[in-house]
Parts: structure tokens; C-alpha cells; sequence
């Protein structure tokens, strides 16, 4: 980077934006402590929060699109066993993303009951600017507080 331009202090940025996210994580971890353990439950369209998960103290209970693929289509035997899971489980609600439609997820959680709710994270891009969400950091923090709000 310097041999592009070597105006700029790129081991001085570098560690100013280490430093910011060490400190969203220590955030997040505070957004996230009002939620119980046994409430650490994520449905989400397909596995992309399995790293937020694992960081966190949630589990992958299950994925509305099978195989992690978003071009995949579950078969109505997996829609009805995910509904049944959802409802043994105590799940509160399915984390679609704002990149893919919800309508799967909505039609699921009307079919588990009317109080497991769809809630649309930032996972595939950025949100728009003025979003909260237009910055790596400003999405994680909003997916934070969504999850947070919703199962907390």
C-alpha cells in the first residue's frame, strides 16, 4: 500500500481501525448481555451467521434455505419440520437478510405462531448511506441491536 501511496500511514490506519474493532466487539457484547442463554436461539435464511454465532454464545438452531445456498429450495417436508422446530425450540424469530426477499421467512413464521417475529439483518452488503448500517462496523453494530431488541 505505502508504494501506492506513500502519503499516507497505512500501519497508522490499520491500527486505528484494530483498535475500533476490538471496541465494537467489546459493544456488541454488552448489546448482546440482556439476552438469555436459553434465548441464544438463531433461524436464520441460510448460514451466514455462523461466525456471529460462534462468537457470541448463539447456536445455528436451523436455515430456512437448505445447504446454504440462496438458490436452493427446500422441499414443503423441510418447511414443516423447520415450523415444528421452531416451535419445540421456543424460537423467536427468524433473521432474514435485507438482501433476499422475506416471504419464506414471513410464511414460516405465521405457520409457527404469531408471536415468532422476522427480522431483517445485514449480512450480504452494507446498508444505505444514512442507514446506520453503511460501514462494516455500523452493520454489526445494527445486526447487534436487531438481535439483541428481538430475543433480549
Amino acid at each position: 500500500m505505502t508504494e501506492l501511496d506513500p502519503s499516507i500511514d497505512w500501519e497508522a490506519r490499520a491500527d486505528a481501525y484494530a483498535s475500533e474493532l476490538e471496541a465494537l466487539d467489546e459493544e456488541i457484547e454488552a448489546i448482546l448481555a440482556p439476552v438469555h442463554a436459553e434465548d441464544r436461539k438463531l433461524i436464520t435464511n441460510h448460514d451466514a451467521l455462523g461466525y456471529f454465532a460462534a462468537r457470541y454464545g448463539f447456536e445455528i438452531i436451523d436455515t430456512v434455505i437448505p445447504g446454504g445456498a440462496t438458490l436452493a429450495d427446500p422441499s414443503s417436508a423441510e418447511l414443516a419440520a423447520l415450523v415444528e422446530r421452531i416451535r419445540e425450540e421456543g424460537v423467536k424469530a427468524i433473521f432474514a437478510e435485507t438482501i433476499e426477499s422475506t416471504a419464506l421467512a414471513e410464511a414460516l413464521a405465521a405457520e409457527a405462531g404469531s408471536d415468532v417475529a422476522v427480522v431483517e439483518l445485514y449480512t450480504g452488503s452494507l446498508g444505505e448511506p444514512g442507514s446506520g448500517a453503511d460501514s462494516l462496523v455500523g452493520m454489526l453494530r445494527i445486526n447487534a441491536e436487531r438481535i439483541a431488541e428481538i430475543l433480549g
